[in-house]
């Protein structure tokens, strides 16, 4: 076989691009679906949008891969709609695109199919930035502006009423229960421009009412 045929045998550099961003855009997905229990089902799909990547010397074996993976990524997508699995159509929509945009057969349309894949690439980007910094940098540098302490389980409405009142007097602007698999929870929240000095003592005065113990500083990841 000619150095020619094997180039002709192998999916045009667009085509390769373009399942490269499929890929990526599915491991995108693949990554923020990790911490839940679901993450078994988001790490099984994101890899299938690689496997078009193991036929990039066969230009037939390519193409199918690319049709069959993308396609069932929409399906699989509308399925599992209410498991995120929805956010899987932009690799399948890069992959369909990858499968037909081969300038050498359809070089108008292949263009277009190339501005479409770029703008979509583009997109997941954008929403994976987006996504990083309102839920994990933007939270992560974000002054605490809430504090929590361990509770009795089952606080009354009455003495959450209480509490509210008496803690509104050192500066906190609401006061709440919160559960979750390690206990119950008061969360006192206070104005982000509370001085040091009032945080302290609005600290100590959470700490002397009834059933609470262990007052601390909550992130605003885990308390909003």
């Amino acid at each position: 076989m000619t150095a020619r045929q094997k180039e002709d045998d192998c999916p045009h550099r667009q085509q390769r691009a373009l399942a490269v961003c499929a890929a990526l855009a599915g491991a995108l997905v693949m990554l923020w679906g990790l911490p839940p229990y679901l993450g078994p089902l988001y790490v099984l799909t994101g890899l299938s949008t690689v496997s078009p990547l193991l036929f990039l010397r066969r230009s037939k074996s390519f193409v199918r891969a690319c049709l069959a993976v993308g396609v069932r990524l929409v399906a699989w997508g509308a399925l599992g709609i209410l498991l995120g699995m929805f956010l899987f159509w932009p690799s399948a929509v890069l992959l369909l695109l990858a499968a037909f945009g081969n300038p050498k057969r359809r070089p108008v349309a292949a263009k277009v199919m190339g501005g479409v894949g770029a703008l979509v690439t583009a997109g997941a980007l954008v929403g994976a930035a987006v996504f990083c910094w309102s839920f994990l940098v933007g939270p992560a540098l974000a002054k605490p502006h809430t504090f929590r302490a361990d509770a009795e389980p089952g606080l009354s409405s009455e003495r959450l009423a209480k509490a509210r009142v008496r803690l509104w007097k050192f500066g906190a602007t609401d006061a709440y229960e919160s559960e979750s698999d390690e206990g119950s929870f008061l969360e006192v929240r206070f104005p982000d421009d509370l001085p040091e000095e009032q945080r302290a003592e609005l600290k100590g005065e959470i700490g002397r009412l009834p059933g609470i113990r262990r007052v601390e500083l909550c992130s605003v990841r885990d308390c909003g």
